[in-house]
């Protein structure tokens, strides 16, 4: 049952990613081509950068399941999800400055095209870090998701049972 909420949730997330994605970029180069801008991104970087975010988005589903899994009170995981997001990493990466591309929600920004650090939560970035590559930013992201899922079964669906 976990792998086909998992197996759906990232199809969902993939689904929802690709359709914010397109939706975002056309109403950007929508508002650059009636203002007369010049796109200072050429059309592999955002597609690349748009193709990131949505693989992001399809693995943060994946989490949000696994976390839905393991905790069942909804309003604890998403008050944790963002105090983990919000807070959390911005310590963990501002006091432990190498481990900060090792943290979840900084590496699915990573996968965005992000700086490090740079995708609007989690912590500020690092002059001397460096991004993962992007297969080992979706590996942990997976690695996370795995993990957390692994916990879920043997404890909470064991305690569904009756």
């Amino acid at each position: 049952m976990l792998t086909a909420k998992l197996t759906a949730a990232v199809g969902v997330g993939l689904a929802f990613g690709a359709l914010a994605f397109a939706a975002s970029t056309t109403v950007a180069l929508i508002f650059v081509a009636a203002n007369h801008y010049h796109v200072a991104l050429s059309a592999g970087t955002i597609v690349g950068d748009g193709a990131g975010a949505t693989v992001a988005t399809g693995l943060l589903a994946a989490v949000g399941v696994a976390l839905g899994t393991l905790i069942r009170a909804q309003l604890a995981v998403v008050i944790g999800t963002f105090i983990w997001t919000v807070f959390i990493e911005s310590i963990l990466g501002g006091m432990f400055n190498q481990a900060g591309p090792y943290l979840p929600f900084t590496a699915a920004t990573t996968l965005a095209g992000s700086k490090l650090g740079g995708g609007g939560f989690g912590y500020g970035g690092s002059s001397t870090a460096t991004p993962l590559p992007f297969i080992a930013a979706a590996g942990l992201i997976v690695a996370v998701v795995t993990v957390i899922s692994t916990i879920a079964a043997k404890t909470t669906l064991r305690a569904d049972i009756t």
